[in-house]
């Protein structure tokens, strides 16, 4: 550079001025950046990024757009890890910076759901509703809470009108099943259920359904053909252990109910009715201690679970199911 000490030195300072807002500009966050950052795995670091831009321009629907899309993110990966209550908070903070997302409202009221916030969900998914969420997984969303609440009537209506959308989901025809089962409508629940079979031939529930009504109407041997339909491809599903106990107990074959119901305590220590039966099949054959201990094993679960459910209530502030 030529000419003296002084214009070298003005020249200098004149680049340098000129390069500032450069560098300023680079350091801004932007919706690109954060976007960069989301779609290489860093959900966390992007969200931080929306936030900045939301905390200076709290209308920008593109940091909007990208807080739920990097919390979402985040909340399934926390649910994955078994942290619901963290995934919720997660959600809770991208409402708060963008309280109008349908999506946002859905993926709330389905987390509300399976941490049984039944009040909270109804109203998160009828807030979906109301933004136009247009997915027919709300309408399946809404029927399992209303089904979760013990709401038949409703339950069957969101359901019946989401399988009109997708005729061929099996697993909406098991929960169809469910809500008629629950009614004790077990004609309507068969005819869900083998249509849910029909659907998805590999599967266990339909069957274990199957074998719990002719239980219920005293149908034994029938029940424990759908039982072992459900053990053929589960040999650990405990509930069907513990109904084919059942049903061999009421058949009186003791030394089969046995060994059914010894496997279904140790498949699910924690399901009070095996507990319950194998006491009874114990008292028949004469081992009365061990028949004590099964049923106040079974006395213990069951009062556990009446004090579960009644802390639910109090948790969620929520009135008895209609």
């Amino acid at each position: 550079m030529s000419g003296n000490p002084v214009q070298r030195s003005l020249a200098i300072l004149a680049v340098l001025v000129a390069a500032a807002p450069c560098r300023m500009r680079a350091q801004q966050p932007t919706v690109q950046s954060g976007t960069a950052l989301l779609n290489s795995g860093d959900a966390t670091q992007a969200r931080n990024i929306f936030e900045s831009i939301l905390a200076a321009d709290p209308g920008s629907n593109a940091a909007q757009q990208g807080e739920v899309a990097a919390s979402e993110h985040i909340a399934l990966d926390q649910r994955a890890a078994g942290h619901m209550a963290d995934a919720l908070q997660t959600l809770m903070r991208a409402e708060h910076y963008d309280p109008q997302d349908a999506r946002l409202a859905y993926d709330l009221g389905v987390l509300e759901d399976e941490m049984h916030l039944y009040p909270e969900a109804t109203a998160s998914l009828d807030k979906a509703e109301l933004l136009h969420f247009d997915n027919p997984a709300l309408l399946y969303a809404q029927a399992r809470v209303f089904l979760d609440r013990q709401q038949l009537a409703p339950a069957e209506e969101k359901m019946l009108a989401y399988l009109k959308l997708r005729p061929s989901d099996a697993t909406a025809y098991y929960g169809l099943g469910r809500i008629y089962q629950l009614g004790l409508q077990f004609d309507k629940a068969r005819q869900a259920f083998q249509k849910s079979i029909d659907l998805e031939p590999e599967q266990t529930e339909a069957w274990y359904q199957l074998g719990e009504m002719a239980l219920q109407e005293n149908r034994d041997q029938e029940a424990l053909a759908d039982f072992s339909r459900t053990l053929a491809r589960n040999p650990l599903h405990g509930g069907a252990l513990a109904g084919a106990g059942q049903a061999c107990f009421h058949q009186k074959q003791y030394e089969q109910a046995l060994d059914y119901l010894d496997r279904a305590v140790t498949a699910a220590p924690n399901y009070a009715p095996g507990h319950y039966y194998l006491g009874l099949t114990l008292a028949r054959l004469g081992r009365k201690d061990e028949s004590q201990r099964e049923l106040a094993a079974a006395a213990r679960l069951s009062e556990a679970e009446n004090r579960q459910s009644a802390t639910q209530y109090q948790i969620t502030g929520a009135h008895q199911p209609q």
